[in-house]
């Protein structure tokens, strides 16, 4: 059975077992996987067809939609047959991606944040640096439906979620890093925290007290 593996934090990847699929007919096409995947739940083909084609009339939306999703089921039964049956459950109502089917990363960072957040130890550091590395840059960055302004304004929320969901994760990786008296790697964490949010000066006050006791007052003086 492929093993199925779907990355939006970045670029938007689809592997299977190992192998990048590039075979996609248009953007509304990866859009819909993605939107089904970051929603697993039933979605009714009206919801959606209104979702990606606003400004087309109801039958023609509609008609639309069937396309894309053929298209998306070719895509995926190319890789492995029945892989779309696997992937989605569908009928002639409503369309649902089915999670357990596929890895996907925007869920494996959000469970692990929410770990990070309602338990902490000094062993969790490898789980927290494995979920800061799946955040790769925004939510399907580069990304965008210029015709589709529902999806549109979907798209922002969820990037600004996963956006501050990385500032706690790395807040609290830092901080952590820094109590276990890890200054070095605390230090490269606190950088790719700024690196999201450059004016957060609790991120800088972090990295200037950090330089100093690695013995490089220089550059904490720098850093104002």
């Amino acid at each position: 059975m492929t093993d199925f593996v779907l990355r939006l934090l970045g670029a938007f990847q689809l592997r299977a077992d190992g192998t990048p699929v590039t075979d996609f007919h248009s953007d509304k096409v990866r859009a819909l996987l993605a939107f089904l995947a970051l929603e697993p739940r039933e979605h009714t083909r009206a919801e959606l067809a209104s979702l990606f084609w606003p400004e087309t009339g109801d039958a023609s939306a509609r008609a639309n939609l069937r396309s894309a999703l053929h298209r998306l089921r070719q895509t995926l039964d190319a890789v492995e047959p029945g892989s779309s049956n696997r992937l989605m459950t569908v009928s002639r109502q409503s369309i649902r991606f089915n999670p357990e089917a596929a890895s996907v990363d925007v869920h494996h960072f959000l469970s692990a944040v929410e770990d990070a957040q309602s338990t902490f130890s000094p062993v969790d550091l490898d789980q927290m640096e494995a979920a800061a590395a799946l955040y790769r840059g925004e939510l399907l960055s580069g990304f965008g439906l210029a015709d589709a302004p529902a999806f549109e304004e979907w798209l922002f929320l969820r990037r600004e979620l996963l956006h501050q969901q990385a500032l706690v994760l790395l807040h609290t990786l830092t901080t952590a890093y820094e109590s276990v008296g890890n200054d070095e790697r605390a230090h490269v964490v606190a950088g790719r925290l700024l690196a999201l949010d450059p004016y957060r000066e609790e991120s800088h006050r972090q990295i200037m007290r950090l330089l100093a006791r690695m013995g490089q007052p220089d550059r904490a003086l720098d850093h104002l």
